[in-house]
């Protein structure tokens, strides 16, 4: 069909699986005219059409159709799931459009070294120009989500790219919020152990949602949506962190963190407690 169709109800995929009876039909029809159209061997020969619902599809005849199809693809490769309001607002807007451009030329566990290479830099920039390293950290979490968009736009998806991902972003954190310590040097106690809770806690609602997948094999966000609305994800911790830093409030960042984390980890083990009937009736916990 013509392409500068304004209106239209259906694609044709171009597609065909045809059978020896076709081509019998297409010769009877070519003993009377020098010329068909394809849609006349199609009426002669009786072909059924199929209809492709509910997957995507694109015809793609240039390269300008390539990239869009990328970025499409790429697009639709987002999880979204577990995504905090940094990520669906900010985060995911920056890592699509570099996930769209990389994807051939980055395996999701390159992807995933080269953000965690970024954060661990962020760290050491600290020590230098504190500011510079906190935008740089939010950089870092922003680009987190390439490693995943790609491995599920190109179907290399694994195990492996996950458990990766997951355990240097722990090393990420655990460096950067480290390094916010040592420059911070609290002489009071209090001060010193909120610190120290607020890394704790950092890294516990990651821990707990990751456990859960990894003892039950379900994702906790699909079966305790609340989860989604409280703050707390690594995305909004590290804009949280950033923003904190460039404000120079670098004790109301670890007071702050440190009661946000950790009261969402006692919430998550509360929600889990109670729905653990629904979430897995046959569990004998």
């Amino acid at each position: 069909m013509a392409k500068d169709l304004e209106e239209y109800t259906g694609f044709d995929t171009g597609f065909f699986v045809l059978e020896p009876c076709v081509f019998e039909d297409v010769e009877k029809l070519l003993a009377d005219k020098e010329e068909l159209s394809l849609s006349e061997c199609l009426s002669r020969a009786k072909i059924p059409c199929s209809f492709v619902s509910g997957y995507f599809w694109m015809d793609i005849d240039t390269p300008e159709d390539l990239a869009r199809a990328t970025r499409l693809l790429v697009k639709m490769a987002v999880k979204g799931k577990g995504d905090g309001f940094i990520s669906r607002t900010i985060n995911r807007r920056l890592s699509t459009w570099v996930s769209s451009k990389v994807i051939n030329y980055l395996t999701p566990n390159k992807a995933t070294v080269l953000t965690t290479f970024l954060g661990i830099l962020a760290s050491f920039l600290l020590f230098f120009n504190p500011v510079l390293g906190a935008i740089l950290y939010q950089l870092s979490s922003a680009l987190d989500g390439i490693d995943g968009e790609i491995a599920r736009a190109s179907l290399r998806e694994s195990p492996f790219g996950g458990w990766l991902d997951s355990v240097l972003d722990r090393l990420v954190d655990f460096s950067f919020l480290a390094g916010l310590f040592l420059l911070w040097q609290p002489e009071n106690l209090i001060d010193q152990a909120m610190a120290l809770a607020a890394i704790f806690g950092s890294f516990m609602v990651s821990y707990t949602a990751e456990r859960y997948k990894g003892a039950f094999q379900r994702d906790i966000y699909e079966d305790i949506p609340l989860l989604r609305k409280i703050p707390g994800k690594r995305d909004e911790r590290v804009f949280f962190i950033m923003i904190m830093v460039i404000l120079g409030l670098w004790k109301e960042l670890f007071w702050i963190l440190a009661l946000v984390c950790n009261a969402r980890v006692f919430l998550t083990i509360y929600l889990v407690t109670i729905k653990r009937e629904k979430i897995l009736p046959d569990s004998k916990f």
